[in-house]
Parts: C-alpha cells; sequence; structure tokens
C-alpha cells in the first residue's frame, strides 16, 4: 500500500458516535464529502483533516485524548492496536504498537533503548505535513 494510501479504520466513527460526536459533522469541518464513512482507505490528506476537524470540534486537544482512550469501545479497535493491550508488559506493549505502525503510515515510532533509558519517537513519512496535535497525543 502507497504511503498516501491510508487504511481508516471503521470504528473510529462508530466510535465518535458512542462520543456524541456526529461523523457528519467532522466530515462537514474537514470539507470532505459524507461518503467517507464508507472508505476503508483514504489519502493522508484526508487522513490529516478529519483527525484535525475532530481536534477542532472537541476544541481541546487534552480533553480529544482523553475522550478517545477512555470513550471507545475495545470492539471498535483495529486488531493490531488491541494486540498492545494483550501484551506482556510495557516494553511488549511499545514494541507491539511499533510494529503495528510500521504496518499503517503516515506514521511511525522508533524505540530506541540504552541500558534503563528507552526514547520513543514518533516519525512522519512525509515530513512536511506533520499530523494535528491530537493525531500525535493519541
Amino acid at each position: 500500500m502507497s504511503h498516501n494510501r491510508i487504511k481508516f479504520p471503521a470504528g473510529f466513527w462508530a466510535g465518535l458516535r458512542h462520543l456524541g460526536i456526529n461523523a457528519s459533522d467532522v466530515l462537514r469541518k474537514a470539507q470532505l464529502p459524507l461518503t467517507m464513512m464508507t472508505e476503508p482507505v483514504v489519502t493522508a490528506a484526508q487522513y490529516f483533516a478529519i483527525w484535525q476537524a475532530y481536534s477542532d470540534l472537541v476544541d481541546d486537544v487534552s480533553k480529544g485524548i482523553i475522550k478517545l482512550a477512555t470513550g471507545f469501545e475495545p470492539a471498535h479497535y483495529p486488531p493490531a492496536v488491541l494486540a498492545a493491550y494483550h501484551a506482556r508488559d510495557y516494553r511488549d506493549a511499545l514494541k507491539r504498537m511499533a510494529r503495528y505502525k510500521q504496518l499503517c503510515p503516515p506514521e511511525s515510532l522508533r524505540i530506541t533503548e540504552e541500558g534503563e533509558h528507552c526514547a520513543i519517537e514518533l516519525e512522519w513519512l512525509d515530513d512536511k505535513q506533520p499530523g494535528p496535535p491530537l493525531l500525535i497525543g493519541i
């Protein structure tokens, strides 16, 4: 899959509904057609526009992150994200998430361990178009 074509989880829209956010409001704010709700793959520009629109509607990056992290039903998570929740420990969860992110542009995680120190870096495949702050937080 091209780095400009990104799998978009269908559960995202159901999760927004669960949070009391209308998917059509997000798509209108993102200036995208309502048919995007049924698209399994989006462009990087569309992906970022959806996340930015959600962020704008929530109007608080911290609250938006907390709502997503605590309000989504686990059934709406992509299977690879669920794998991190079933890890043996935090290190195993990080490694599982880093492997998952290799398969899912537009971002990737790089984990560097030196002794007792661990650094986690988020890298964008297109460094000219970094993601919205809320997406970075997620």
